[in-house]
């Protein structure tokens, strides 16, 4: 094409000054991102770094003890110690929130101002903070004054990542470690949904913080009452949070009343994985409290030896019409007089499927007042009494189906008991429950849809997984189907033959086994010595499939016996 030299002149001008805006863009883009030291004559402190920086920068924060209160101010950016991943240098580096500048702004960090998932708190010790004054619209109520969020504080509609802290030692009235307040449009309908967040609070560890009602502090003003609840030791979500808690341990909180790990209130949804609960305390809901239509994901937890003061859900508490999904769950060792282990109540609609319930101090499930869900493929044993006791005990008014579960060893109470004789109870191994397998209301349903009395044939009385002569191996609802990729407690399979097992655990044979007991040990090292040492087949030791028993099956050996070792349950 041929162009008249003006025109082409022009052109090549344009072009020149197009590369030049997009090297003065990149360039600036570079600059960005930048180090800010703490402490440093520029930044001496926390906040006076955060204040300095751009979306983007990252906060770099020596170890020692900065008494500050700091805020993100809406910045997308990381504050974070000098090494995370050390939990020497995590517990080295220490923000003291205990000498505010304004003690109505108490916590020690605050994010108020809508910052997303990119603005990132890591690698701290946070301590000595006692919550902010937010105004809470509550359901059902008008909007009260709550001091929020000892250690963290998070509302309008932020959502920040908080991940490698140790948050220890803060105390408010809601969320004695963090407070995460969703959507404040009150009240929420199909015109007005709420708007979920999706907070990351991952790999952290929060111990002995306090939710409580006396806490001593007063409002800024009298716009509103009080309403100090005593919810969430560790975590409130609270009115459209979806959060995300995987990996962290959580551990020796106190919550006057509700949840004294986790709290999740009103329309708050998201994952709950991979977590240690263990040891909180509260007066409903030890471990985790769901309520007002709330409906997590409560999967791959250790949650054990919480304790509630008489109220209900020892391990996990769900309330009013809400609809968690709990999955592959420890449950171990926790107490409460009406429901040691998962309190179901008030309409709610659950899903217990694959979760180990065991040594609990009262029933291991309740159900009550129009609650009702499905029990599948649960592991219930050696639960105890702490008030009243049984594996699984229904209220009148409740309707669980109660599908291929082992229930077993229950200490001064039944197997199953129900009000209702209509429960509907299919497919479950029910072995010497001390008051009955099943209470008189509803008769024993041993040779009736599937269910059998037989002994379990756990490895031992520490260990669930059952051998594999055990009654319940393919012996599970032969109706029953699961999504592809559906797996067990242990992460296996859950259909291994043609049928599932009843119980928590699916019977995988192990080629290690060799004198298939289920369990790898020394019979079975033995056994590979002596094939090692003569190395003439048959060799049910060639693990590998190379020949010969050498070094490439030991590993495979090894690790199968750990494998084995793990999963042993210390009440």
């Amino acid at each position: 094409m041929n162009l008249s030299g003006g025109l082409a002149e022009e052109l090549g001008v344009m072009k020149t000054q197009f590369f030049q805006w997009i090297l003065f863009f990149c360039a600036a883009t570079g600059l960005q991102a930048q180090v800010r030291t703490v402490p440093s004559p520029e930044c001496p402190s926390i906040q006076s770094a955060i204040a300095n920086s751009i979306n983007g920068d990252t906060v770099v924060v020596n170890p020692g003890t900065y008494f500050e209160n700091i805020n993100f101010l809406g910045k997308a950016i990381t504050v974070r110690s000098t090494n995370p991943d050390d939990p020497n240098v995590v517990a080295a580096t220490i923000i003291n929130g205990s000498t505010p500048a304004d003690i109505n702004n108490a916590s020690v960090v605050m994010f108020n101002h809508g910052e997303g998932n990119n603005s990132v708190l890591t690698g701290f010790t946070i301590t000595g903070g006692s919550g902010t004054w937010v105004a809470i619209a509550w359901r059902y109520y008008t909007v009260y004054w709550n001091r929020c969020g000892g250690a963290i504080v998070c509302y309008n509609l932020s959502q920040p990542t908080i991940t490698k802290n140790r948050i220890t030692g803060n105390l408010a009235g809601e969320g004695g470690g963090i407070y995460v307040y969703g959507n404040p449009v009150n009240p929420v309908s199909p015109s007005n949904p709420p708007i979920h967040l999706q907070p990351m609070i991952t790999n952290n560890t929060i111990e002995n913080n306090s939710a409580i009602v006396n806490h001593g502090f007063s409002p800024p003003n009298s716009d509103y009452e009080v309403h100090n609840h005593g919810d969430g030791g560790a975590i409130v979500c609270f009115q459209g949070v979806d959060p995300q808690i995987i990996d962290n341990t959580i551990q020796n909180n106190h919550a006057d009343w509700y949840g004294g790990g986790i709290h999740l209130r009103q329309w708050s949804n998201g994952l709950i994985q991979n977590n240690d609960i263990v040891s909180n305390n509260s007066t409903l809901g030890g471990g985790i409290h769901v309520t007002y239509e709330s409906s997590p994901a409560i999967d791959k937890n250790i949650i054990k030896d919480c304790i509630t003061e008489g109220g209900g859900g020892g391990g996990i508490y769900v309330y009013y019409y809400s609809g968690p999904v709990i999955t592959k769950n420890y449950i171990l060792n926790n107490q409460d007089y009406y429901s040691g282990g998962i309190a179901v109540y008030w309409g709610s609609n659950v899903t217990i499927s694959n979760n180990v319930l065991m040594y609990n101090k009262g029933p291991a499930i309740k159900f009550n007042s129009t609650s009702t869900g499905s029990v599948m493929n649960n592991t219930i044993a050696y639960n105890t009494k702490s008030g009243k006791s049984a594996g699984i005990l229904c209220d009148s008014n409740t309707s669980p189906l109660i599908s291929s579960n082992i229930i077993a060893y229950t200490s001064e109470g039944y197997g199953i008991e129900s009000a209702d004789p209509s429960t509907i109870i299919q497919f479950n191994d029910l072995w010497q429950n001390t008051l009955g397998n099943y209470n008189p209301t509803i008769g024993d349903r041993t040779g009736t849809n599937g269910n059998i009395s037989a002994d379990p044939n756990f490895a031992d009385p520490n260990d669930f997984h059952i051998m594999p002569f055990s009654p319940c191996v393919d012996a599970g609802n032969p109706a029953a189907s699961f999504p592809p990729g559906s797996l067990d407690i242990d992460g296996e399979p859950r259909i291994f033959n043609s049928r599932v097992d009843i119980g928590a655990d699916e019977m995988h044979l192990i080629a290690a086994d060799f004198n298939t007991d289920g369990i790898v040990n020394l019979d079975d090292l033995l056994v590979f010595c002596d094939e090692w040492l003569s190395n003439t087949p048959p060799l049910q030791a060639d693990l590998a499939g190379n020949g010969v028993v050498d070094l490439s099956d030991l590993a495979v050996f090894s690790d199968s016996w750990l494998k084995e070792s793990a999963w042993r349950i210390v009440p």
